[in-house]
């Protein structure tokens, strides 16, 4: 059986579009997560404004998923419909992960060149952005990972 006559072009996209929902899940539930916490520390010293930081997080989670799906559209999008399956359910899992995880700040970085019209200054457009790859490899990882068990469940491998 050809595993990519298996599975159609268009349940390729829409497996690798619940992928990115379930990156960017995963992501607001890690935002949510410390701004809880840091809520907490924040009622427990009577510092800041604590009611802002559940809003904040949610803002910053639509901001995020909002680059999430320009990156998925420039990087995971051409992966999912352009890699062989079969290629992709030979590796291991700590490989498929490996590769979610480089395909994050490829399209971090994809995204900056658009931004900056092809020209990126060192170190100065990456000043500040540490989180943001940080947050492109959890996105993405969690994203190919899903995309490759919803291949799994087809059972393409020969």
């Amino acid at each position: 059986m050809n595993a990519n006559l298996a599975v159609n072009p268009i349940k390729r996209l829409a497996y690798a579009f619940v992928g990115l929902l379930a990156g960017n899940t995963i992501l607001l539930l890690f935002l949510l997560q410390n701004a809880i916490r840091i809520r907490a520390l924040l009622l427990a010293s009577h510092m800041g404004k604590p009611a802002l930081e559940i809003p904040l997080a949610l803002q910053m989670s639509v901001l995020y998923a909002s680059f999430s799906l320009a990156g998925w559209l420039l990087v995971g999008l051409p992966t999912a419909l352009f890699v062989p399956v079969r290629s992709i359910m030979r590796l291991p899992w700590p490989v498929r992960l490996l590769v979610g995880a480089a395909l994050g700040p490829f399209a971090l970085l994809v995204i900056f060149v658009l931004l900056g019209h092809g020209h990126i200054g060192f170190p100065a457009s990456f000043t500040g952005t540490r989180m943001l790859w940080a947050y492109a490899i959890l996105v993405f990882a969690v994203s190919f990972a899903v995309y490759v068990a919803l291949l799994c469940r087809e059972k393409v491998i020969e």
